[in-house]
């Protein structure tokens, strides 16, 4: 018997409605489709082998098991010569841009474009004594005269 209907019990999300399952252990597939996603026992087929002793570890890809992760680092690695053995490179040389560097600190800058319904026209600046519009606060000829 490889077909199987899997009924959850379990809320797991809030936005997903609990339901019932095919499962089908023969031809790898799921109704939530995870199992043919991504080539692993999704729950429906850990419980769907559970349930009839199945061993579920044999659902699970290749790529996946240890011994192939293993089999990766287990080739030699060529030791690197020193840099004075190395070929000059005579091709281009190439240099990041600093406009594309993402700022860290600071409040960001705007990316909206602007309109002409964005420009303001600004007053000038006034002396903050006698409201004048030639000199500032600092300069002004009224606080010379104390």
């Amino acid at each position: 018997m490889h077909t199987f209907s899997v009924r959850e019990t379990v809320d797991h999300k809030p936005g997903r409605p609990k339901g019932t399952f095919k499962v089908d252990l023969h031809a790898k597939w799921c109704d939530c489709r995870k199992f043919q996603a991504f080539h692993m026992p999704c729950s429906h087929v850990i419980v769907a082998c559970s349930s009839f002793n199945h061993d579920y570890q044999r659902y699970i890809h290749q790529v996946y098991r240890s011994d192939c992760v293993f089999n990766v680092y287990n080739t030699k690695f060529e030791v690197i010569q020193h840099p004075s053995y190395w070929i000059l490179y005579e091709g281009e040389i190439l240099c990041h841009d600093e406009t594309t560097r993402r700022v860290q600190k600071g409040r960001p800058n705007s990316t909206r474009i602007l309109t002409e319904m964005d420009e303001v026209e600004r007053n000038p600046r006034k002396c903050g004594i006698c409201r004048e519009t030639e000199y500032s606060r600092k300069n002004c000829p009224l606080t010379r005269q104390n």
